[in-house]
């Protein structure tokens, strides 16, 4: 019923198709302007948020993991990494339904967009949201250390939105809108910047 619609979810997920769109953007048409990327470190720990969410929420668990996996398969050919970021999304989900393969999950992680690394972070977003917050801020700060500063250091920015209990009421997005949005945006900017070159 939409008295139970998760606004703050809702919005998390805006924020992170609007910050990926603007950190693809960047990627494939303007890679001159770095502060595109900068915007778009905010979109992955969005992402995660909401597959914690997703992973913890849904009624049909086996069709959401299908989901995903084949969402990463079709997008393989469009993605720069062939084993994107939907298989490392796939495989956190995995580890927070069947935690007692954690350490099967984590080397599954290795191979794919973001590796352990995203898979780290994904796990400290867990732990914010579902187990203790100043020990999942914690985490996410040593994730972060581990790997060392670099672009990918601004993603601690999304941390504040995931701890604020307010959220814009923005319009809801249908149910399946990500999986068509991620692949379809990407083959729009790969051929606007074929166009471009021309």
């Amino acid at each position: 019923m939409q008295t139970n619609f998760d606004y703050k979810l809702n919005m998390i997920k805006w924020i992170g198709i609007i910050t990926m769109t603007i950190d693809h953007a960047g990627a494939f048409l303007f890679p001159q302007y770095l502060w595109l990327r900068l915007i778009g470190r905010i979109a992955f720990p969005c992402f995660l948020y909401s597959t914690v969410e997703g992973t913890l929420r849904t009624r049909d668990y086996k069709q959401y993991i299908i989901r995903l996996l084949l969402l990463g398969i079709i997008s393989m050919p469009i993605t720069p990494n062939t084993i994107n970021v939907v298989f490392l999304l796939a495989v956190f989900s995995l580890s927070i339904k069947y935690q007692r393969y954690f350490l099967v999950f984590l080397l599954l992680s290795i191979p794919t967009e973001y590796s352990v690394y995203g898979f780290l972070f994904g796990w400290s977003i867990y732990w914010i949201k579902e187990r203790n917050v100043l020990q999942g801020i914690v985490a996410t700060g040593i994730v972060q250390f581990i790997v060392g500063i670099s672009l990918q250091t601004y993603s601690l920015l999304s941390i504040p939105i995931f701890l604020s209990e307010k959220a814009i009421k923005l319009p809801r997005l249908p149910k399946y809108f990500f999986y068509w949005y991620y692949p379809l945006h990407q083959v729009f900017l790969i051929l606007l910047s074929m166009w471009m070159i021309y």
